[in-house]
Formats: C-alpha cells, sequence, structure tokens
C-alpha cells in the first residue's frame, strides 16, 4: 500500500471523530428556558411536565382518564421539533371512558427522546420529526428497547424489528445516498413497550484524499523523527 494511502484510511479513521451529533429533541443540558410543547392537533390541551428544575427535560402523556382527556391520539411540537403519539385499542371500544392510560413521550435532559407505552391492551404508535438538511452520508443510531416487541422506521424504511424478548442497546447504520431535507423515527410496538433514541451520528461521505507532495512526504518524515526525539 502506497503511503498516502495510509494516510488516506487515516483520514477516514480521524474523520469519525468530527462527526455530527443530531438530537430528535433539544438538550435541555444547554438550555435555561423551562420545557413547553404545544398541541397542533387542535384537541385541546396536553398534559404535560416540565422537569428542567429536577435535573431533567420534560414528558408529554396521552393520558386518555375517562374523564376530559378521551383521546387516543395527540400530536405537538416542542422546541422546534415535532412528535405524535397513539394508542391503538386491543379490541373496539364502545364507551372510550372505559380505556385509561398513561402513554408518554419523555424528553431527556440530553437530548434522548423515550416513547413509552403503559397498557398491556393493544398497540402504541410514536414519531418524532424535525427538518433538517443533510448532504449525501450515513446515520449511526443508538437505539434502547426494553423486552417488548417493537419496530423503528427512519423516514419510512423499516431499521430494526426488536423481538429478542430481552432489553437492547444497539447502534445500527442508515444511509442517506441522496441526503435529505427531514428526519423522521417511528416506534411502534405492543402496548407496553419502550424506547429510546439515545444517540444519533451524521457521516457525511467522503472526499478523496490528493496524492501528496515530495514536500509532504518530507514533512511527515521530519514531523514523525521530530516527535520522537522530542523536537
Amino acid at each position: 500500500m502506497k503511503w498516502w494511502n495510509v494516510l488516506a484510511a487515516l483520514a477516514v479513521l480521524a474523520g469519525v471523530a468530527d462527526a455530527e451529533i443530531l438530537m430528535m429533541s433539544h438538550d435541555f443540558s444547554e438550555l435555561q428556558d423551562p420545557f413547553w410543547a404545544m398541541e397542533t392537533d387542535g384537541k385541546g390541551t396536553l398534559i404535560q411536565w416540565d422537569l428542567t428544575d429536577k435535573g431533567g427535560g420534560g414528558a408529554v402523556w396521552l393520558n386518555a382518564d375517562g374523564f376530559h382527556n378521551n383521546h387516543l391520539d395527540r400530536e405537538y411540537i416542542a422546541h422546534g421539533y415535532r412528535y405524535g403519539m397513539k394508542r391503538i385499542p386491543g379490541a373496539p371500544v364502545d364507551d372510550i371512558s372505559e380505556f385509561i392510560t398513561n402513554d408518554w413521550i419523555q424528553h431527556h435532559r440530553d437530548g434522548a427522546v423515550e416513547f413509552g407505552g403503559n397498557d398491556s391492551r393493544g398497540m402504541v404508535e410514536f414519531y418524532a420529526e424535525r427538518d433538517i438538511s443533510l448532504d449525501p452520508g450515513y446515520l449511526d443510531i443508538t437505539l434502547r428497547n426494553d423486552h417488548e416487541y417493537a419496530q423503528w422506521r427512519v423516514n419510512g424504511q423499516l431499521l430494526y424489528e426488536h423481538i429478542t424478548g430481552e432489553s437492547s442497546l444497539k447502534t445500527f447504520r442508515y444511509d442517506l445516498p441522496e441526503g435529505t431535507e427531514d428526519l423522521r423515527f417511528d416506534f411502534s410496538g405492543s402496548g407496553t413497550a419502550d424506547g429510546v433514541i439515545e444517540r444519533i451520528e451524521y457521516h457525511q461521505y467522503g472526499t478523496t484524499v490528493p496524492e501528496p507532495s515530495i514536500g509532504d512526504l518530507i514533512d511527515l518524515i521530519g514531523n514523525g523523527v521530530g516527535g520522537l526525539i522530542g523536537w
């Protein structure tokens, strides 16, 4: 292998450290204002919790409680990101007041997003979405699942089906060969499934490394030798 090819390989490896960290929620460790969420579905006031004064971010509950909040799906925005959650009952519900659940989306302090179902009856669906312009590249996506069945989709494409029956923390690669103008994560699963978007790294596809000149080679050797002898 030519020495400049070695340099190119090292440059690629070094580029990992330059990955851009993306989030699907706000990083509340850098935010002084409290958590807020605003409904976008016309269904009235959201049940939300500001947890920034307790070292957290915030949370929004679906909370079909059999009284004034009898919606089984809600959509909202929070700090520029868009979210939705939906409860799919396991059987037709004659009286919505008979169905009580506290499904939720948790916005963690560090920007992680957690989707949680809280009733074994039926299924749950959640999404997180944002506008973002990305050039062709790929994402390294770290997801956490509990032991319940679940599926993850990115921009409509199936990324991972969790069927192990055990909790897991895994990282997946998702390619964006043409880039994208938005990013959406969909999580669906059994009625008590829990999943977390822990971390997203964006890597732009690399460019060709030019072959170095003789002068570059001399500098490289000089710097290397100098470093060894303490220059």
